[in-house]
């Protein structure tokens, strides 16, 4: 009997000990990870690309995977409407911001890397508009193969993502003159009717 309540009780401090470790050091270690990651996709620059290659589509008219797929890009957050023209193979997103409500780096670095990400992994796009309140930017598929001198597709690899889209963006002047060169932009008033 005694042999029973000793094990007995060396059982339940055993199942304290494990739940302390579980609740108290494994739970918010792994919490603090998730909260990091989770950080991490909202800049261009750790955003892990991988996630993303779910969303590859030969056709831009599947709705619903164009805007699952810029929910889950840098900024992603930003409420915002889509218009898709088939005939025209043109996408347009109406965010609801202004460009200036972001740090000036973040906002052109995920400009860029939104824009690649669109055209990479949406076989058919061939012109992306990024309205935003105040500003419009236009960029096409040629113009972005021209920039990186390559078929988009070869982009898919996540190595050559990283060191193609990816480490560029670290450099200041290069996304300053990506942007000037590479997009058409122009003063734009949003609709009342979009949102």
């Amino acid at each position: 009997m005694r042999k029973r309540n000793i094990l007995i009780i060396l059982l339940v401090a055993v199942g304290i000990l494990g739940l302390v470790l579980v609740e108290g050091y494994i739970k918010p270690r792994m919490k603090a990870q998730e909260e990091r990651y989770i950080a991490e996709q909202a800049d261009p620059l750790t955003h892990d690309f991988g996630r993303l290659l779910k969303f590859k589509s030969p056709y831009m008219g599947d709705a619903s995977n164009l805007a699952n797929l810029n929910a889950n890009l840098p900024l992603g957050e930003i409420p915002k409407r889509f218009q898709l023209h088939p005939d025209s193979l043109m996408a347009e997103i109406y965010y609801q911001a202004t460009p200036t409500e972001f740090e000036e780096g973040l906002f052109e670095q995920a400009l860029i890397y939104a824009a690649t990400a669109n055209f990479v992994l949406i076989g058919n796009l061939d012109t992306l508009v990024l309205n935003y309140q105040g500003i419009s930017y236009t960029i096409s598929r040629c113009v972005l193969e021209g920039c990186y001198g390559l078929d988009l597709s070869a982009l898919q690899n996540e190595e050559k993502w990283a060191e193609m889209v990816q480490r560029p963006l670290k450099d200041r002047s290069y996304v300053k003159s990506f942007i000037a060169e590479s997009f058409a932009i122009q003063p734009y008033i949003m609709p009342d009717d979009i949102f």
